[in-house]
């Protein structure tokens, strides 16, 4: 399996079986603290080899710096199928984000899970203007 994507942005949707990707951001500038960001997505493009095709599970956790939830995981499962290349699958997700509460200023983590697997990470950080 390779994680051909996996990012923080305003905005992101799938169409016709392809990615669409706006304001990829790794820092959010708040005038105070705690802040609340209105919307965004977490982006991802998971590559299967035909080896692995069949169930899996996948986890989203949004972290601080003290390992504590900022939100409840996402969690899920996917079929991953064989497709017209019959050796290899690629499976887009889009999840939205809406109000996220930060209590304060920091580093923050979003982190990939598979098969209860940590595979990859990105950074967050949340600064005062």
């Amino acid at each position: 399996m390779e994680i051909e994507i996996f990012t923080l942005c305003d905005f992101a949707q799938e169409y016709q079986r392809k990615m669409v990707i706006v304001g990829t951001f790794d820092t959010i500038n708040a005038k105070e603290f705690p802040c609340v960001h209105p919307n965004c997505s977490i982006a991802t493009r998971i590559r299967f080899d035909e080896k692995e095709f069949g169930e899996h599970k996948f986890k989203i956790t949004l972290i601080n710096d003290k390992n504590e939830n900022v939100i409840s995981p996402l969690e899920g499962e996917m079929q991953i199928k064989k497709t017209n290349s019959g050796t290899f699958s690629a499976v887009n997700m889009v999840i939205s984000l809406n109000q996220l509460k930060f209590d304060k200023p920091g580093r923050y983590s979003i982190e990939l899970y598979i098969d209860e697997t940590w595979k990859t990470g990105l950074p967050l950080i949340l600064q005062k203007q």
